[in-house]
């Protein structure tokens, strides 16, 4: 009885640790996508997305495999500085590090992912990861710690959306900022 009561707590920290990584994670991977959308605008990098989109299946491989590859020594650097008592701006480099890597890896894959469905070993990795991934989905949705946690981010958001769209938000921060502005001016 106790030690089912003990399981029973682990796996609570357990789903609750990785409900918080699922919900960063799937924050972070929609907000830098739409960021690096934006950002393919430009002229320069419309230009390279085009041509990134058009690559083979062997090119659109070792491209999605660049990220991961290239921050790696970024992050061996942050540890080197944290091991040198540089804790803070080690641990704020590996984070950096992670979420630009994140955001190339997201568009990266985007463009790629047509090209990269006809390479065999991609396409066993995606589908196990996939599977992977709605097992682990299907488990932490029927914990009651993720039901909680998901219904109160919700709230969250819903609340941020009311206060971000809420009518007049930025008028009278433009009336405030130009107020000031005299004030500045006078004195």
């Amino acid at each position: 009885m106790l030690i089912r009561r003990i399981n029973r707590f682990a796996w609570s920290i357990v789903v609750g640790l990785a409900t918080f990584v699922f919900l960063i994670e799937e924050w972070l991977w929609d907000a830098l996508q739409g960021a690096m959308h934006r950002l393919g605008a430009l002229p320069g990098i419309r230009w390279l997305e085009s041509w990134i989109a058009r690559l083979p299946p062997w090119g659109a491989a070792i491209l999605f495999l660049l990220p991961t590859t290239l921050i790696l020594p970024v992050k061996l650097i942050a540890l080197h500085a944290i091991l040198r008592g540089h804790v803070i701006k080690g641990t704020l480099v590996i984070i950096a590090a992670k979420v630009l890597a994140t955001a190339l890896f997201a568009r990266i894959y985007v463009l790629t992912q047509p090209a990269l469905m006809q390479v065999r070993w991609f396409v066993v990795v995606h589908s196990a990861f996939v599977r992977w991934r709605d097992w682990a989905y299907a488990q932490l949705e029927a914990h009651p710690v993720w039901q909680a946690i998901h219904e109160r981010v919700q709230l969250w958001r819903a609340q941020f959306k009311a206060w971000r769209d809420r009518p007049g938000k930025w008028s009278r921060r433009w009336k405030a900022i130009q107020r000031l502005d005299r004030r500045r001016k006078r004195a």
